[in-house]
């Protein structure tokens, strides 16, 4: 019985040491996994942060890199995304894209050489339009988006759906010359369009003496 009883309590001991340890790991992983979730969002900015200012030396020394100022761009649309809707932050990380769009398409512009080149650099500059576009739509800057899809028409002025989209834009900006204009433009280009009858109505409905009908 003597044996029996120094049995169970040497089991015990290795069986309360065992929960003991457990329990205290179980403990630890609680703030550790908190602390994790936390901080992962002030990794990514922080990240980001590292790389804005890694891609802003790297057009200091080197202006005519068009792919880093491509990158910044774009690096500052992904950090304003990582901040509250209307904050102060995401408003100046948006404009700060802005401006980088804008010097990469100004840079674009000036591109020579074969026409095969200065053909590549006109959809690299409509392409960075379409992203610039979007970026005034995050700041709900009507007006501008409506006069970047006016740059865009000016490089693509046989594609209708660019004129349909600066006229629904232009309409947002309260700008009703700019979207008749537009949206004229596009029943020349598409007028069997699944839109076309709806684009008519909105022009019958808002052209000058309309209201007078």
């Amino acid at each position: 019985m003597l044996l029996d009883r120094r049995r169970v309590k040497f089991w015990q001991k290795w069986v309360f040491g065992i929960m003991a340890i457990l329990m205290a790991l179980w403990l630890v992983s609680i703030p550790v996994s908190r602390w994790v979730g936390c901080t992962g969002e002030q990794q990514a900015t922080s990240t980001l942060d590292e790389r804005i200012a890694a891609l802003e030396r790297r057009i200091t020394a080197s202006p005519g890199d068009l792919e880093a100022r491509l990158q910044l761009a774009e690096s500052y649309v992904r950090r304003a995304n990582q901040q509250a809707e209307g904050s102060a932050g995401r408003t100046s990380d948006l404009e700060a894209a802005a401006a980088a769009y804008e010097a990469y398409i100004k840079k674009l512009a000036r591109t020579k050489g074969t026409k095969a080149e200065v053909k590549q650099a006109e959809r690299r500059q409509v392409a960075a339009l379409v992203d610039l576009a979007k970026v005034y739509l995050m700041l709900g800057d009507y007006e501008r988006v409506t006069n970047v899809y006016g740059r865009i028409t000016a490089l693509r002025p046989n594609d209708a759906e660019y004129f349909y989209d600066m006229g629904r834009v232009a309409i947002s900006a309260d700008d009703t010359d700019t979207a008749l204009l537009a949206f004229g433009r596009y029943l020349e280009l598409a007028p069997d369009s699944p839109q076309a009858d709806q684009v008519r109505r909105w022009i019958e409905e808002h052209s000058p003496g309309a209201s007078a009908q």
